[in-house]
Formats: structure tokens, C-alpha cells, sequence
């Protein structure tokens, strides 16, 4: 191999280690869901060069938008634990209505090369028996990039390249990359290159030849390699029929020569009788082969041009800004307070000579921190400290298509019994029996009418709500971006008219977004159409629709903090990670179940999302049977040490 072609591979090599990309692949323990279920997801982060699995960023993004009226839903960080696992659990309003919802899963290092590239997931969420439709992704297949100069063909197990205006005196450059793969071989003008399949890992690769001398591509294309290998999955089960009995099945992962696959999997059981296998959304295999790995320039590789990056591979969790006079006017060595009121953090820093700032915290789902600019003297005057905003990406959202397919009944109807039993996580035992009402708080809206919609006080959803905009979201309100791109309460479904803070009219959405949803003592909601709603100075619009009002109260001695500007003192929350939630699986004992009378209806039976195989490819999956099951659809999803996608579905009797 002669210095020019090792040159050309030592720039793509640089290249991938300076510019790194990353893919993402959301696997759920279920393809639909009920009203007030829990989604047990995992983002599998993988490189996009080699598609081994990452975690250079330590974070993950995955957020909830609802299909039909286009608004987010729900948002939550996902912070990976020591084994470089992002795992966690999405919970699902009881106020929600059917339809078509969207998963979308990303880091902040992956904005940089645009929202394509995101990870989309359709899942369906049904609120009635009978409602069996599911989603599928509706995608235009993946248009190849192709170059008459460039032929290529797939024939008898081998890959065939010709450049058609080469002279056989040419020596050429020939480098395959994409889809984990990186091969560059010596290429005579005109003459056929034949590279056997078997060195090829399968999806969309990139073939360019390249005049070395220069390093000038003088033409590309693209193909796809199909794939070959299948994932051989072996079950031995040791099943006790009957109730609420243990199941334990020990998987044996192999390749088809049997060697041992190594990783760690995400693994979930479910009901088979409910939960069918879900033939229209892609699996991680199909996924990794369907699509392309990144955005790659093959002429800025071999240049060494980098793109300058707008966001950083995020390690770690930061608060920046600046504090700067008023005025115009300089500060010299200004001071920053630091506050965490809640763990009693305090830490104070001096700036020196720059007024900019760049703190790093540990902030959890919730956190709030308060921050005060100062003069080296201490003083306040003439003090203004700005912090920066995070602002989310904006996502385009794929066309879904919903089609009838599995009989949804059955699920409908054992999740309104789950739900009777354990609605909140209160466990009401069936041989109980409730006699009497609850006494139902007084309302506080300037009408003293009930409203249909409220979030009384002690509510636990107030104090463990994230945002406002997450609280609303528990009463139906969803927020919308008008066109001035200011968010504002209300959307398509719900139209909010008057907004109340203390039963005094407020007009600013913005205003009510920022307040923390901990200040909140009780919210009342007329909901759009209510009779009761003209009572309160609302007029139906031209279609005949009613909005509807909104009454917030606050706590006493809570203060909301309304100018914007000229000020040295900031309250913030900004988006936290969510601690790790473990997937409960109750635990019968061996020989007496008389005690265990509430009856046992799931449908998600075991979900693990960091199940290692060790050398031998083995892992154990143990669980306790449903008073229904009888049949399991086994899941079982990642990426190998060495980069190779595992998808698999198995059924166990």
C-alpha cells in the first residue's frame, strides 16, 4: 500500500474522530398503550460509523408530541447510568385522548447535523374498548445517490465497481464507507473491482473513487447492502402452569456459525393473547440497514475541513451567562451567588476580568437554583445578570397512518381492571368495600361555581410536576407556538379564553408558564363549551365554540416574579434529568397465594433494559405469570460490543 492511499484513509479516520456523530433508536416495552399506562423505553445510542454502542453524551432527550394537534406533550431527560444504559419511564395522563402520539429521542451533540436524524417513534394511545388501530410510520424509501461515472452492481455474493471514463493508466482509490464499514483498496482504470459481500456489513454504503495525487473525488454513489445474518435465540424454560407461578428461561444468543453475541439488551415480555408482535415499525436491525449513518462530506473529509459545531457533546449539565452593568456602564471583577434553597448548596465565584459564566450542577427533574450578580463590593445597583434560555429543536414530525390490526379489546378491558386496583399507585383491595363521599374542597374562583376540571390542593401531581406547562397538561390544556413563536395555553381541542392568577386577569401565557408549579395551591378549569363559561365574560367565536377559563390560585407568601430585565437576581429551573425508574415485578411466594387476592392483569410482564449476555451469550430472565397469561412475546433489542444490531421476537409457551 503505497503513502497516498494510507493517506486518504488517515483523513476519514480523523476525520470520524474529530467530527463523531451519533444515532439514536427508541425501543418501548410496548407498541400501544392505555390512558394512564406507563411507557418503559430505552434510547439506544449508537455511534454512526461504527455503530458500536456510545455514551459520549451522557444525556439523552426524548419527548412526547401528539400526532393530531401537534403540540409537545411531555419532555424529559434521560441521564445514562454506569453501564451507559439511557432507560426510564414515561407516564401517560389519565386526561389523554386516542390517537396517533410520537416519540422523538436526541442529543444536543445531534442537533448539529439537523432533526432528520432524530429518532421517531409512533406509538398509539387508546382511551375505549374497541379502539384497535395502531400506527405506522409512513416513509418514502430512501432515495440512493447515484453518478453516471459509477457503475455498481450486486451479483453472486460480490460487490462490482467500474469507473467508466478511466484510462487503464489511471490508479485510482477506491474507499467503501457507511454502514460500519471502512474499506479503501487500489483501483486500475477500467478494469472491473470485485469485493466479496461476506467483508461488508450490511446498509447504505458510499462508494467514491479518489485520484490520490489531489485527493480530488472524481465520482460517488450509493447502495445498499441487504442483510444476511440472522440472530439464532435459544429459550430453555423452567414454567410452573397456573397463577401467579415463576417463570425463568435462560436465552442463549448466538450468531449463525454459533458464536456468543456479547452486549447488553433491552428485554421485554409481554401478554402474547394481548400484545402481538408489531410487523409495521421497523426493528433496530431494520432500522440500522434502512438508513443512512450521518452526514459524511466525503471532499471536506479528505480536506480535513470540520464544520464548526453550535452545541457540545454534553458530559455534564451547565448554567451559563453573563453579568453584566447597566447602562453600558463595566463591572470590574464582578461576584456570583449560586443557591440550591432545597439541598442548601451555596457557592459564591468571582469572575475576574471576563463577565461571562459557565457553572456545572447536578440538576435532577425539579431542581431550582437561585442566582445573584453582584460588584466586588457586594452591591446590587446597577447589577443585570442574563442567563442564557435552553431552547428545545424544532422537529418535523412524520405521517403516520392508522390501520386496524390487533384486536385491542381484551387489553382495553384488563387495563380498566388494572386501573381500578392501582389507579395513582393506591392499592384497593377487592374484598373491601367504600361506604360514604369525599368532601370535596371549596371553589375559589370570584363565581364560587364547581368547575368540571381541577387540581384541588395536597394534589400530588402539583408538587411533582416539572413545569406549568406539564401541570396543564394533567387538566387536557396543551400549549401551542403562535406565529410570533411565543408559546401560548391552549390549542387545537381546547381553546382557553380568560386566564386568572389569584382571580385577577392575566393576559401573558409566558407569564403563567414561568411559574413553578411548587407555588401552586389549586387550579380550577371550565373547559371549552361549559355553560357556565359566559358567566366569566367569554363569547362564543364564529364557529359557535365557547372557549374555556382558567383559575390558578397560588400559596400564600409566594411571589411571581414579573420583570424581565435590569435584574441581578434570576430563579431558574431548567430541565433536569429524571432519576432511573426499576420496572417493579411483584413477587409471589412458592407454595401459599392465598394472601395475594388482588388480581394480577399485566400486560408488560418483565422489562430490562441493560440484560447482559456474558462469554457464552447466556442471560436469565425470571418473572411471576399474570392471572391471564399463558403465552409470552419475547423482545429482545441492541447492538453487540463490536457493533452489530440484534433484533428478535420469540414466542414462549
Amino acid at each position: 500500500m503505497d503513502n497516498d492511499s494510507i493517506s486518504v484513509m488517515s483523513h476519514l479516520l480523523d476525520y470520524y474522530s474529530k467530527v463523531p456523530q451519533e444515532r439514536i433508536y427508541l425501543h418501548t416495552d410496548r407498541p400501544y398503550y392505555m390512558v394512564g399506562d406507563t411507557i418503559w423505553f430505552r434510547a439506544h445510542l449508537l455511534d454512526a460509523a461504527t455503530r458500536i454502542p456510545v455514551s459520549r453524551s451522557r444525556y439523552v432527550y426524548v419527548e412526547l408530541y401528539d400526532q393530531r394537534a401537534d403540540t409537545l406533550v411531555q419532555r424529559m431527560k434521560v441521564r445514562c447510568d454506569s453501564n451507559g444504559v439511557f432507560a426510564n419511564a414515561m407516564f401517560l395522563s389519565k386526561t389523554m385522548t386516542s390517537g396517533s402520539y410520537t416519540m422523538v429521542a436526541y442529543t444536543q451533540w445531534m442537533r448539529n447535523f439537523g432533526s432528520d436524524y432524530f429518532c421517531y417513534k409512533p406509538i398509539y394511545v387508546t382511551a375505549k374498548t374497541g379502539d384497535d388501530r395502531y400506527v405506522s410510520c409512513v416513509e418514502a424509501p430512501i432515495a440512493l445517490q447515484s453518478s453516471p461515472l459509477l457503475e455498481v452492481k450486486q451479483r453472486k455474493g460480490q460487490l462490482l465497481i467500474r469507473m467508466s471514463d478511466a484510462s487503464e493508466s489511471d490508479t485510482l482509490t477506491c474507499v467503501i464507507y457507511g454502514g460500519g464499514n471502512l474499506v479503501e483498496t487500489p483501483y486500475i482504470g477500467s478494469r472491473v473491482l470485485r469485493i466479496g459481500m461476506s467483508r461488508l456489513r450490511p446498509g447504505v454504503v458510499t462508494v467514491a473513487m479518489i485520484r490520490p495525487r489531489d485527493k480530488l473525488v472524481l465520482a460517488s454513489c450509493e447502495t445498499q447492502i441487504a442483510s444476511r445474518d440472522s440472530i439464532c435465540v435459544s429459550m430453555k424454560s423452567q414454567m410452573t402452569e397456573g397463577k401467579k407461578m415463576p417463570i425463568a428461561s435462560t436465552l442463549t444468543l448466538t450468531d449463525q456459525e454459533g458464536r456468543p453475541l456479547k452486549g447488553t439488551f433491552s428485554v421485554s415480555v409481554t401478554d402474547y393473547d394481548v400484545v402481538k408482535p408489531d410487523t409495521l415499525q421497523p426493528t433496530l436491525s431494520q432500522w440500522a440497514v434502512s438508513r443512512r449513518d450521518g452526514v459524511y462530506p466525503l471532499a471536506d473529509m479528505l480536506r480535513g475541513r470540520y464544520p464548526q459545531m453550535t452545541y457540545p457533546i454534553e458530559t455534564e449539565q451547565r448554567i451559563t451567562g453573563r453579568v453584566k452593568g447597566t447602562l453600558k456602564s463595566k463591572l470590574k471583577n464582578p461576584h456570583l451567588l449560586l443557591v440550591n434553597p432545597a439541598e442548601g448548596v451555596r457557592h459564591e465565584f468571582e469572575l475576574g476580568d471576563s463577565s461571562l459564566f459557565s457553572l456545572t450542577v447536578d440538576s435532577p427533574e425539579g431542581t431550582t437554583w437561585l442566582l445573584e450578580g453582584t460588584k466586588k463590593s457586594g452591591s446590587t445597583e446597577m447589577v443585570e445578570l442574563q442567563v442564557d434560555k435552553q431552547i428545545p429543536p424544532t422537529v418535523r414530525l412524520p405521517h403516520y397512518a392508522c390501520q386496524t390490526g390487533n384486536d385491542l379489546s381484551v387489553y382495553v378491558k384488563q387495563s380498566n381492571q388494572q386501573q381500578m386496583y392501582a389507579w395513582n399507585g393506591v392499592v384497593e383491595l377487592p374484598e373491601f368495600e367504600k361506604k360514604g363521599s369525599k368532601k370535596k374542597p371549596k371553589s375559589m374562583n370570584y363565581g364560587q361555581l364547581e368547575a368540571p376540571r381541577n387540581l384541588y390542593p395536597n394534589d400530588p401531581r402539583i408538587e411533582h410536576a416539572a413545569s406549568m406547562e406539564t401541570l396543564l397538561s394533567q387538566l387536557g390544556i396543551y400549549c401551542s407556538v403562535g406565529e410570533d413563536g411565543h408559546k401560548r395555553i391552549g390549542g387545537i381541542g381546547q381553546i382557553v379564553g380568560k386566564k386568572y392568577v389569584d382571580n385577577v386577569t392575566e393576559t401573558d401565557d409566558e407569564e403563567i408558564l414561568a411559574i413553578l408549579p411548587q407555588n401552586v395551591r389549586s387550579i380550577e378549569y371550565f373547559s371549552m363549551n361549559h355553560p357556565q363559561n359566559t358567566m366569566y365574560g367569554v363569547r362564543a367565536d364564529i364557529r359557535g365554540r365557547i372557549p374555556g377559563v382558567l383559575f390558578i390560585f397560588l400559596k400564600d407568601g409566594s411571589e411571581i416574579e414579573k420583570r424581565k430585565h435590569l435584574l441581578s437576581m434570576a430563579r431558574i429551573s431548567p430541565l433536569g434529568y429524571r432519576y432511573n425508574m426499576e420496572f417493579y415485578s411483584p413477587q409471589y411466594p412458592k407454595t401459599d397465594k392465598s394472601d395475594y387476592t388482588r388480581p394480577d392483569y399485566r400486560t408488560t410482564l418483565y422489562w430490562n433494559p441493560s440484560l447482559q449476555t456474558d462469554d457464552a451469550g447466556e442471560a436469565i430472565v425470571r418473572f411471576y405469570s399474570s392471572d391471564s397469561s399463558k403465552r409470552y412475546l419475547v423482545t429482545i433489542e441492541g447492538a453487540t460490543e463490536d457493533g452489530r444490531p440484534v433484533s428478535w421476537q420469540g414466542l414462549l409457551r
